[in-house]
Order: structure tokens, then C-alpha cells, then sequence
């Protein structure tokens, strides 16, 4: 959001015409289409090597801490059934219950056992991989790191781009969450578990390991909060579907098809296909 607004591509009137599916509004600042900026791999390659090379561009990657990082990717991607979460990852994590309701507490902990002895069943998903895979400070010559927890480097990286861009833009935060701490689904054995899961994060950034309680009290949904999220789920998977039947409706035959309507109807004077609702279904 930040980059797309200095660079003024960011365009909020796409959103109405996404068919990709999405669980907030905010989330749809991925989408090239909404926010207007060119991948790297799109560039030429010349452009490429000056942007990698060059003392003139901000090179910067934003790190955060593994564990917390590990709990968020956990409640969006398994806990709420966030579109894209590879279905093996979802069918590892199910959820644990009393009498009906959902422990999230325990529903964490199986995550944190499941990554433990199936990675691999998790890191199709890049939400999942070691921050170190991704970033790879090692091959690229970075000019800036920032850690997203620190308030103080965060409001750096907007000062310099601000002066970059000319602009007097402000930090904002998009993913919200549940409001669950950390400290409230983590115990001290969930956490060793991840912390060797991503072991080279903590190597490569540095990060500080952080001592959790023994045991911790089950944290429940109430039989209300449990109903709501299975129905948020259930949202999510019809607008999945509806996303699915979009993205096939705009397909080569598809294409094809409305290229003959047009032209039966042009022929027929209008006669036939003249429903316009027949153009588009």
C-alpha cells in the first residue's frame, strides 16, 4: 500500500471488477490490478540490474519475528481458511474441540506439531517458508532492513520514502487478526517446536528467543464465536466458488462463445441473443 500510493498507481475503483477471491477489502492491495505496480520480473533486463546494482534505489526486505510471524500466517491461512491455503496444510490442522467448541490454544499447538513433522506439506505456501528463503540477504545487495515489530525502523523506511517520493504518507496497519495474543495460544514446548522449524531465520536476522509459560489455561471459543467462524468459513469457500466460476467464465472458450453470440445477434438483426444478459452469461 505504502509503495502504490508514493508512486500514485494505487486505484481503489478496480476493486469492484476483481474476481479473485479475497477475505477484507484491504487484503486487495496484492493485486497488481489494484495497486498498480510492475513486478520485477516483468522488467527488462537492463532495468532489472540497475535496480539490483544501483546506489540511486531503496533496496529494502522487512523481517518479523518468527514466532509471532508463525501465529498470524497460522490464524489466517489455517484458523480462517484464507483462499489459497494448501488443502493438506488445512487437513493436518483440524480443528480441536470441547464439547463443541473450539480450543484454539490445542487447534495451535497441532499446527505447531504438523509443520514440525510435515513441512513440506506446508511451504507451497509463502506464508509458511522461512523468511531467510524468501529474502535471501545473501544474494542481494540491501541498503535497508527493517523489522516490522519495531515501530521506530518501520517509521524509517516511510520517512525515506516519503523524501524519495515527495509525499506525506502515514504508517497503516491492514491485518488486524482476532485480537489473540501470542502469549495466550503459546507454551514453551509449541514454541521449540517452531523456533526449530525456522531455526535459520533466527541465525540469519538474529532474533532473540523468547522464554513462554510451561502450561497455559485452554483458551475456548464460546459456542457463538465457534458458529460465526464456521461461518465465516463457509463465506469464504462460497466466494471461492463464485471466484472459480468467474476466472472459467473468462476462459478461452468462453471468450469464443461470446464472439459468436455477438456476431449471431449482429446477423440476426438482433433476433436472436438479444437479452444483453446473454453477452456476459
Amino acid at each position: 500500500m505504502l509503495l502504490a500510493k508514493a508512486s500514485g498507481s494505487y486505484d481503489q475503483s478496480r476493486l469492484d471488477h476483481l474476481i479473485s477471491p479475497h477475505m477484507a477489502k484491504s487484503q486487495t492491495i496484492h493485486e497488481l490490478g489494484v495497486n498498480g505496480l510492475t513486478k520485477l520480473i516483468d522488467m527488462k533486463a537492463n532495468q532489472i540490474d540497475e535496480i539490483l546494482h544501483s546506489p540511486d534505489w531503496l533496496r529494502v526486505y522487512a523481517t518479523r519475528d518468527p514466532l509471532t510471524r508463525a501465529y498470524s500466517a497460522w490464524e489466517n491461512r489455517i484458523f480462517s481458511r484464507a483462499p489459497g491455503t494448501p488443502e493438506g496444510a488445512i487437513e493436518l490442522c483440524q480443528d480441536q474441540l470441547v464439547d463443541g467448541r473450539i480450543n484454539v490454544s490445542e487447534s495451535f499447538a497441532l499446527f505447531a506439531k504438523m509443520i514440525t513433522e510435515q513441512t513440506n506439506e506446508f511451504m507451497d505456501d509463502h506464508h509458511f517458508l522461512p523468511q531467510s528463503h524468501i529474502v535471501q540477504p545473501d544474494k542481494f545487495n540491501y541498503n535497508m532492513a527493517v523489522r516490522v515489530e519495531q515501530p521506530a525502523e518501520m517509521q524509517k523506511l516511510v520517512d525515506e520514502i516519503n523524501r524519495r517520493a515527495g509525499t506525506s504518507l502515514t504508517l497503516e496497519r491492514h491485518n488486524v487478526g482476532f485480537g489473540i495474543k501470542l502469549e495466550q495460544v503459546c507454551d514453551q514446548h509449541t514454541a521449540n517446536r517452531l523456533q526449530a522449524v525456522y531455526e535459520m531465520d533466527y541465525s540469519t536476522f538474529k532474533f532473540e528467543t523468547h522464554a513462554f509459560a510451561a502450561t497455559i489455561e485452554p483458551l475456548l471459543l464460546s459456542a457463538t464465536e465457534t458458529a460465526m467462524l464456521r461461518g465465516f468459513r463457509a463465506s469464504i469457500e462460497r466466494l471461492q466458488a463464485v471466484s472459480f466460476t468467474a476466472r472459467s467464465l473468462t476462459g478461452f472458450r468462453f471468450g469464443w462463445r461470446q464472439i459468436y453470440k455477438s456476431i449471431v445477434r449482429k446477423l440476426s438483426f438482433g433476433k436472436k441473443y438479444n437479452d444483453p444478459q446473454n453477452l456476459f452469461w
